[in-house]
């Protein structure tokens, strides 16, 4: 996987960035400290995992005071395949962030991408995980001086967090924390004494037997474990001998190969000088001096052809221009001429009249509303006072004898009835009179502004003369241009027509072109005739190099010897590991027995279940701890002798004094000597230690992608904190490595190695950009 190109927009310290990246080369993000050369880098595998490092969350991806959206467009080479991804979120007014993804493969657009399966799809085209990529070809700050100078716990957490192993420590750890409080518990519960010690012994008979055949079945893996060591040592052995006779025979390969290289040369060497000689060229002079002379000729007639196609496209643009304004002042016109102002300036007083009348109306129904609101609410009060003074002989208010308090009432209430109905058709004519005003008040402010077009209309007129007048005269400056031009290159005047001088000017380009064509031919003649005779002296010195270092063969029966020993060993081994494997088998069968027996021991105790269900459980949690530790080991062996092994590749393939790494389980890395012996790493020098931290990335970046060859490498601030002799033997090594990838640096010694520059600079309180 290589990064061609990374968009983004409000992204921790980014407002707004494109970078292009070399996707064959080294680039590099150079700028001092706190301008957000890492962020740049975290937003990619964001985009494409949705994986937030060290910020926790999509949200605090986004960057600090923006409210736009979030995104990240990441522009990729997988294998041969070319894809565009895009993940971004949004805020919501509420502030809640909606997340969205798109996916282009080979400019072909995916259908219903989200951002769960924008993560599934990449890791399916790429076969990495975002931990996976960080891991294998993410080269973080302080990691590589962790690897090679840490203490063996600081080199085993980085190794874990490189390869992976660390979810396997956190969850071994997580099982011991489990088995200890399971194991706690268990014992605080009550059980039987007798009972238990009778079925303890007998469980501690079966342990004492697993223990012994434990024992035999560990004896028969360290003699296995001696059978590997003969067996490697005769299969190195074997190795070296058929690498010696393969190097032999590469080598007088090389030889023929050279040959026929010089054989090619010379052939088109003959060829290129034949076609300086069919165009009258002397082939036996300097090629260069040609060169130099025909790129002069090329250049001036490509300005002539440049100026040419410049002020003719200026002259036709000239004329639309000009048609274009002519056009816009006689509409301008017309719609000036078209409006009668008297007109709108009366159904202004118009829509005024009706305004006022909308609104005497609405007032007086207002007025109407409000007095029959009065006189519900005093009926009411009446009909209310009465109820309360229903058994007085006289009325409450004035104190004069009633006769009849019930009549009076029923007399008031039809009168409130009256009275409400009144009121309610008061606010029904209040409604429709208050949606009349709105109704001509709107009128009238549309009438108003058709009236205040007018003038706008007089503007627009006047301005469109004047823009056509200016048209007019560009037009006649293009053509006066051009036509000097023409008759510069042609000595014949076109005359004023524009039509004519743009047809004058079309002959003189083609003209001109044709001699451009000419001229590029033969700089192009001269440069391979250069290039043939550079390549004719190259294979001839190479096959001379080559018939030098041809290599003497190992004698066969020596080889045949070798091959033979190698197998024996190997058929010894076979059979020391099968022991092992049936001495493993009777332990693990010993083992169960023991378990069983313990099985009954907590029968024993079944009055007390909850204590038997707590030994359970922590039997339970240690038998998990065991194996997830024994899957720890193992791996962690596996991954040692892989890494080992590609690291000291690339180690032999550099040169030097080194001949390989190594790292094993005790997480002291070390470099091997020619005599066999073995160094730390931390008693190196820096440039040592730059050479063997990159190997041992690279073997690791090997044995997570499945042991090919790795993709782009990102590196970041890799020799911060370093001295300058490391930090230059540590870019000295990367450039070495030839291997695409982009290197992260505050310090001027990574523009010595990148073919690829991108300063970034960021202002005080201001967002990352690239300096100019």
């Amino acid at each position: 996987m290589r990064l061609k190109s990374l968009e983004m927009s409000n992204i921790r310290s980014v407002e707004q960035l494109t970078i292009e990246v070399n996707p064959d080369g080294t680039t590099a993000l150079f700028g001092p400290s706190g301008v957000g050369k890492s962020g740049i880098l975290d937003a990619l595998p964001w985009c494409l995992w949705g994986d937030t490092g060290t910020a926790g969350s999509s949200a605090a991806m986004r960057r600090e005071g923006s409210t736009g959206a979030a995104h990240v467009t990441a522009t990729l080479l997988v294998g041969d395949d070319i894809v565009v991804a895009t993940r971004r979120i949004t805020r919501s007014d509420s502030g809640t962030e909606t997340a969205s993804a798109k996916l282009w493969i080979n400019n072909e657009k995916q259908s219903n991408v989200t951002p769960a399966s924008l993560t599934r799809i990449i890791t399916e085209l790429t076969g990495l995980t975002a931990k996976t990529f960080r891991g294998a070809f993410y080269m973080a700050q302080g990691q590589l001086t962790d690897l090679m100078t840490g203490t063996p716990a600081k080199v085993q957490e980085t190794f874990e967090e490189l390869t992976g192993l660390d979810d396997l420590s956190k969850r071994i750890q997580m099982l011991r924390e489990q088995n200890k409080e399971a194991v706690v518990r268990a014992d605080a519960l009550p059980g039987d004494p007798a009972e238990v010690d009778r079925t303890a012994g007998d469980a501690a008979e079966a342990v004492k037997e697993s223990d012994r055949l434990q024992q035999e079945a560990n004896t028969s893996v360290r003699t296995a474990a001696e059978g590997r060591i003969e067996w490697e040592a005769t299969r190195d052995r074997a190795r070296d001998l058929q690498h010696a006779e393969r190097a032999a025979r590469a080598s007088r390969e090389a030889v023929v190969g050279a040959e026929a290289l010089v054989s090619d040369a010379n052939k088109n060497l003959i060829a290129a000088q034949q076609h300086i000689s069919d165009f009258g060229g002397d082939h036996d002079s300097n090629p260069h001096q040609h060169m130099a002379e025909t790129q002069d000729r090329c250049s001036n007639l490509e300005q002539t052809v440049a100026d040419l196609t410049r002020h003719g496209a200026e002259l036709k643009s000239a004329v639309a221009q000009a048609l274009a304004a002519r056009a816009k002042a006689e509409e301008a016109r017309a719609a000036h001429q078209s409006v009668d102002p008297a007109a709108l300036a009366s159904a202004v007083e118009t829509a005024e009249a009706a305004v006022l009348q909308a609104r005497t109306a609405g007032e007086e129904a207002q007025r109407t509303a409000t007095i029959a609101d009065a006189t519900v609410a005093q009926r009411t009060d009446a009909i209310t006072t009465l109820t309360r003074a229903a058994d007085a002989a006289c009325c409450p208010t004035c104190q004069h004898t009633l006769d009849d308090v019930t009549a009076l009432t029923a007399d008031l209430t039809s009168q409130l009835t009256t009275a409400q109905e009144v009121a309610r058709e008061a606010h029904t004519l209040t409604s429709v009179t208050n949606q009349d005003v709105l109704t001509t008040e709107s009128e009238l402010r549309a009438a108003r502004a058709e009236l205040a077009k007018v003038d706008g209309l007089a503007r627009v007129a006047q301005h469109a003369a004047e823009t056509a007048t200016v048209a007019a005269q560009e037009l006649e400056r293009a053509a006066a241009t051009l036509a000097g031009l023409v008759e510069g290159v042609t000595g014949h005047d076109p005359g004023s027509d524009p039509d004519a001088i743009r047809t004058a000017a079309l002959a003189a380009h083609e003209t001109l072109t044709a001699s451009v064509d000419a001229a590029r031919s033969q700089n192009a003649a001269w440069k391979l005739l250069a290039d043939m005779r550079l390549r004719h002296n190259n294979a001839v010195e190479l096959a001379q190099k080559a018939r030098a270092a041809v290599l003497s063969a190992p004698d066969a029966d020596v080889v045949a010897s070798a091959e033979a020993a190698e197998r024996a060993a190997r058929l010894a081994l076979d059979e020391l590991q099968s022991v092992a494997s049936e001495k493993a088998a009777e332990a693990q069968a010993a083992r169960a027995t023991s378990m069983q027996l313990e099985g009954i021991a907590d029968d024993a105790a079944a009055r007390w279940e909850i204590k038997r269900a707590a030994a359970d459980t922590a039997e339970e949690t240690r038998i998990a701890r065991d194996i997830v530790v024994g899957l720890r080991r193992d791996l962690l062996a596996e991954y040692c002798e892989t890494i080992s092994t590609s690291a000291t590749e690339i180690l032999m393939r550099l040169g030097g004094e080194h001949i390989g790494f190594t790292i094993d389980e005790s997480f002291t890395p070390q470099v091997v000597l020619p005599d066999g012996t073995t160094r730390g790493t931390r008693q190196l020098s820096g440039g040592e230690k730059a050479r063997a931290a990159v190997c041992a990335f690279i073997g690791i970046s090997r044995q997570l992608s499945g042991g090919g060859k790795p993709g782009m490498i990102f590196a970041d601030e890799i020799t911060a904190s370093q001295d300058e002799a490391f930090r230059r033997e540590m870019l000295t090594m990367l450039r070495s490595l030839e291997m695409p990838m982009i290197v992260v640096s505050h310090t001027a010694d990574v523009l010595d190695v990148a073919s690829h520059v991108i300063r970034l600079q960021r202002p005080p309180l201001g967002s990352t950009q690239i300096a100019a």
